[in-house]
């Protein structure tokens, strides 16, 4: 009997053996995951909350097998309809400097977990000091302002996240952080110790801190089974290993080849709906626009395209004359990137545009009366 084996249970793992389930897979199904019952990550920081991607029926009665445990090591598929599939995510990046230790990542239920405890057990204003001003920083520095702690912030940018908002934006949004009671600086950790960071030689006493500096493609497994691996494990547009074409890798832990790899949720599940095709022989996916969101201070934001062709920009003001829309533009005038706070549908006009190529007037992008209908037309 063919046989998929899919290793980790993110968003990547699981759409995998929902698509295989959907479209009839005449073989097993298994996934392989330490952490068991598959689940969402941004819950994580956005609200430190555990949320199963579906309940343990939903596997018993579509014979999926979970199975709960750390695999280190795996043999190459031996029958050829077997498929082995990569869905192991990313590992944090370690804090490498004196007393490093004493941060906690957040980056596994069990993080969110532990933190939670910290958070609800400990006197209200507790100080927490949070490393990293990206995507969880930020997050989680909103959820734990909101739960009573005292926050200090800190980052080595006034503006992060700046390549993937727009500068302006990320400038704003950060600077936003002490409007709802957070201190933010500016600067590099040097040391840690059990409640104190030290930042640009100034002691910071915390009773928790929290790492948030980035992630690495957790590549273990595919460097043991002897696949290419470069920032992540190397695949073409079929998601196969260019190693072993049955070995395939999706999600943060995969990268196309000569591609940057992607680490958001969406193209994780274009990755899995890729892969299902791949094993099912069926037509290729058609990709869509990136597009990702974050969450804070009661404020959704989202990201469509990519900053990094941009040349310049084109902001939006709100009523208040702060920025509600930041508008990428390539070297030609192009619309190729928009970032914006509480964009309602604006996002997936924004999609839409620039998956067909079209360019609203620079009067059209400043003009907050236009809404997503009349954009571009």
């Amino acid at each position: 009997m063919p046989s998929v084996h899919i290793i980790g249970g993110g968003v990547a793992g699981y759409t995998l053996a929902r698509h295989l389930v959907q479209q009839n897979y005449p073989g097993s199904i298994k996934i392989s995951d330490a952490q068991g019952l598959p689940y969402d990550r941004p819950p994580l920081s956005k609200s430190l909350q555990f949320e199963p991607f579906a309940p343990l029926s939903w596997y018993q009665d579509n014979n999926v097998g979970l199975i709960q445990e750390e695999v280190e090591r795996l043999q190459l598929p031996q029958a050829a309809d077997d498929w082995v599939v990569l869905a192991t995510g990313t590992r944090p990046k370690a804090l490498e400097i004196p007393g490093g230790h004493h941060a906690r990542s957040l980056h596994s239920a069990a993080d969110a977990a532990w933190i939670s405890e910290v958070l609800e057990s400990g006197m209200f204003g507790q100080r927490v000091l949070v490393i990293g001003a990206g995507l969880v920083g930020a997050e989680f520095a909103s959820t734990a302002k909101m739960l009573g702690a005292q926050v200090t912030l800190v980052s080595n940018s006034n503006a992060p996240l700046a390549h993937v908002l727009g500068q302006e934006l990320a400038e704003q949004l950060h600077a936003d952080h002490a409007n709802h009671g957070i201190t933010t600086v500016t600067g590099a950790v040097t040391e840690l110790g059990p409640n104190h960071a030290l930042v640009n030689g100034q002691r910071h006493e915390a009773e928790l801190i929290v790492a948030a500096i980035g992630v690495e493609p957790e590549t273990a497994l595919a460097e043991q089974l002897g696949l290419e691996v470069d920032d992540g494990i190397l695949v073409d547009a079929q998601q196969r290993s260019l190693s072993c074409p049955q070995v395939l890798a999706i999600g943060d832990t995969a990268r196309e080849e000569n591609q940057p790899r992607t680490v958001h949720w969406e193209a994780a599940m274009e990755d899995a709906a890729q892969a299902a095709a791949t094993i099912m022989g069926t037509a290729a996916v058609q990709r869509s626009v990136p597009w990702f969101w974050s969450d804070r201070h009661e404020m959704h934001v989202e990201t469509v395209g990519d900053f990094s062709q941009a040349a310049s920009t084109v902001t939006r003001l709100n009523r208040r004359g702060k920025i509600q829309m930041v508008f990428g533009l390539d070297a030609n005038g192009s619309l190729v990137s928009a970032s914006m706070i509480d964009g309602g549908l604006m996002a997936k006009a924004v999609k839409r545009l620039i998956a067909k190529s079209a360019t609203p007037s620079i009067e059209q992008l400043k003009d907050p009366t236009v809404g997503p209908r009349e954009l571009g037309r």
